[in-house]
């Protein structure tokens, strides 16, 4: 089983810088598109990052700079190494001026040898399974108002200011919280069926794109790249307000099959799919790869050289009574911390609210016009 995998990440059209990343085929992506063919084990990921300045798109990018460095298999304890990367973020933050408190979400598809996929997620980043016509949400957000309807203290997410209920109580690199790291396998073996695909976005795109919308998008008669595309477009004409991201990773048995979902003659850069048998294919990659990861290691090293050598000492967790559920979750103010031994003054980061997420139509629009309207975005693309 092969995997084609297109990804897109924008700033938007209200936000100043892209706080978003993309990890796929071992490259770190905060702007514009990508597309690879890649084999099992692989992961792929979104990092959507928290707070406000620099700290958010910094916390994202080494926290998918890590990953990608990654020699990924089934061996591999993937809450061990998010715990590893979390900390290492974290100690970064405290180190480094204007970063302190730095956090991202994190939602990962994690394919192994034998083609067995697990979701990694740590805040309110997504993963949806789109198979036999259905969207479904694999992932669980990790939000505050969530946390209290799980746990019976709401009856609905609209009891609570919207603010307050989509604030994130778990991520990657927070002084304030340990992330809980929530592992889902992908049931029903992923790839089965033919139009078996798993979607990953940030908040800006699933505030903005209902799951009926992306089914119907998904039903269009055009290459997957396109349908990303309109999806994409269709979240910022719904009123996206924040950084948008989407990968979509779509198994595949042969060059015939890949040719109809891409409808191009050539995948993944130098990789001609026309000419190439899958097996000519696997040594270009694998010289591909040794090359990214050597970019991958010298750009962990130059941005975060500061972070010290060797296992930093693991934080415990602290427990919760479900019954005493207050808003010490949610991550509006940085708790006070002890700083080490003749460090600079950290100034006090408090991160920037989310903003109230759209409220998305009760009831879909008819398919017939939802899909002139995505269909009518593609318009405004360049070629793909």
């Amino acid at each position: 089983m092969y995997y084609y995998i297109y990804a897109m990440t924008d700033k938007g059209n209200y936000r100043e810088i892209n706080e978003d990343c993309v990890l796929i085929d071992h490259e770190v992506k905060s702007s514009g598109s990508r597309d690879a063919c890649v084999s099992a084990p692989f992961i792929t990921a979104v990092c959507d990052g928290v707070g406000g300045e620099n700290a958010g798109e910094l916390a994202s990018k080494l926290c998918l700079a890590h990953l990608a460095a990654l020699d990924y298999s089934s061996s591999v304890d993937l809450k061990k190494t998010v715990t590893n990367i979390h900390n290492k973020i974290k100690r970064q933050g405290v180190r480094t001026e204007g970063s302190a408190n730095m956090q991202t979400t994190l939602c990962a598809l994690a394919v192994d040898e034998q083609g067995r996929a697990l979701c990694v997620n740590v805040g309110d980043s997504r993963m949806y399974r789109y198979v036999n016509g259905t969207v479904r949400q694999i992932s669980t957000d990790q939000s505050y108002g969530r946390y209290l309807y799980d746990h019976g203290k709401i009856e609905k997410m609209s009891d609570l200011d919207p603010q307050q209920a989509n604030a994130i109580i778990s991520s990657v690199g927070s002084t304030v919280n340990e992330p809980s790291i929530d592992i889902t396998p992908i049931m029903s073996g992923f790839g089965k069926e033919p139009d078996d695909m798993i979607l990953i976005t940030s908040d800006g795109f699933s505030d903005c794109v209902s799951p009926e919308e992306i089914e119907i998008g998904m039903e269009l008669d055009i290459p997957i790249a396109k349908k990303l595309s309109a999806l994409f477009h269709l979240a910022l004409k719904n009123g996206s307000t924040d950084n948008l991201s989407v990968i979509g990773i779509k198994p595949y048995i042969d060059e015939e099959e890949l040719k109809i979902l891409t409808q191009r003659d050539t995948v993944a850069g130098l990789v001609k799919v026309e000419n190439s048998t899958m097996e000519e294919i696997e040594p270009v990659k694998a010289n591909v790869q040794i090359e990214k990861t050597s970019e991958i290691a010298r750009e962990i090293k130059e941005i975060a050289s500061s972070i010290p050598t060797g296992e930093i000492p693991e934080v415990m967790t602290p427990t919760h009574d479900p019954n005493e559920v207050t808003k010490e979750f949610t991550p509006i103010k940085e708790q006070p911390k002890e700083e080490p031994e003749n460090a600079e003054p950290v100034k006090e980061y408090i991160p920037e609210p989310k903003p109230a997420k759209k409220k998305l139509r009760t009831k879909a629009d008819t398919a017939e016009e939802l899909k002139k309207m995505l269909l009518s975005s593609l318009d405004d693309l360049n070629k793909i």
